[in-house]
């Protein structure tokens, strides 16, 4: 823990998707998520009324003040008090690198926030921790909130390097919600398929990621997928429809699949030194969200992403469909992998 004159502070990493997109949204998938050389660091220290302050919005509010895109720490900064029985006030700073004129470049701002303010509180509260109570922490506080996605993007800004990630059983995670108190489930209980590792990446590649100038939320393109499924769990249609609906079906299973099965060759071949075998992985991962594209109807690439992506051995979207970055992958004389960020608009 840093401390100066009573200052502590909390750092949490921005993320791109390297593998597993919307897929990972379904209990058991996996995915391959890299942080970035941008971030977002919250500073607390001592003070008579607890304030919150940060660089995008440009507002101080207190704890008691109602501002809608303060209520998700608000909160949190409540449930952390709460699981820790600490409740020493103090004035929290966010400092987000994640943003430019108030706009999201697309790296995981929102869980990063959330991550960023856990290690800040429990550092100020002087509690032990690792990422993965990090990450639970978050993650229950998000589960009982509303907050829905994967997660993956809050494993990801716990950790300063790229992570294969297999999301917990959501079902099986309501159980224990329902029947144990939120301190047993962050520190004493196994989180039924939960799966968070650093790879040691040994690939001489290098990622390229662009910003498109795009801004898209995610919410809206998981809030697409979570109707597609509803759509194929439904039971009321004709014979037609129902065969439509099998085949539908099928197609579905046939993308989560083939990405699981991409996940994990990818994550074998990065902790090889030979980053040509990373460039069919990136061709095959892509072809699947295009299949995905095909199958669902949700955008996966612009024009000028397609582009853009051409101009590389491979290439491919990060997150969400049609989104605010875009990857393109070449193979380097360097002996590491390497992200390089344009956040100059496509």
């Amino acid at each position: 823990m840093d401390e100066q004159n009573n200052r502590v502070h909390g750092i949490a990493y921005g993320k791109l998707y390297i593998a597993g997109e919307y897929a990972i949204l379904e209990d058991y998938s996996k995915a391959i998520i890299t942080s970035v050389p941008k971030k977002i660091i919250s500073f607390i220290e001592p003070a008579n009324k607890t304030t919150i302050f940060d660089n995008m919005h440009n507002t101080e509010i207190t704890m008691d003040d109602d501002h809608i895109n303060f209520t998700h720490i608000q909160q949190l900064i409540k449930f952390i008090r709460d699981y820790t029985n600490k409740y020493d006030e103090f004035s929290l700073t966010i400092f987000n690198e994640l943003i430019t004129e108030n706009k999201k470049y697309g790296l995981g701002s929102s869980g990063a926030v959330l991550v960023s303010i856990t290690k800040a509180m429990l550092n100020y509260y002087k509690i032990p921790f690792d990422n993965i109570k990090i990450f639970k922490i978050v993650t229950l506080f998000s589960l009982l909130n509303g907050i829905k996605g994967s997660m993956g993007d809050v494993a990801a800004s716990c950790y300063d390097s790229i992570i294969f990630y297999q999301k917990f059983s959501t079902q099986k995670m309501e159980q224990i919600i329902d029947q144990y108190n939120p301190y047993e489930i962050i520190d004493n209980i196994e989180w039924p398929g939960l799966i968070i590792e650093e790879i040691n990446v040994k690939a001489n590649i290098e990622m390229i990621a662009k910003w498109t100038g795009e801004i898209i939320d995610t919410k809206i393109h998981v809030k697409a997928w979570e109707e597609m499924k509803k759509e194929l769990n439904s039971k009321t249609f004709g014979f037609t429809s129902k065969i439509n609906h099998i085949l539908e079906q099928r197609r579905y299973k046939k993308f989560i699949e083939r990405s699981n099965q991409l996940v994990i060759r990818l994550k074998l071949y990065l902790q090889k030194e030979n980053g040509e075998l990373i460039i069919p992985i990136i061709r095959d991962i892509r072809k699947n969200l295009l299949y995905l594209e095909q199958i669902s109807n949700i955008p996966m690439e612009t024009i000028a992403m397609k582009k853009f992506i051409m101009k590389y051995p491979c290439g491919k979207q990060s997150g969400s469909g049609s989104g605010d970055m875009v990857l393109g992958f070449r193979v380097t004389n360097s002996d590491k992998f390497k992200v390089t960020l344009d956040l100059t608009k496509l």
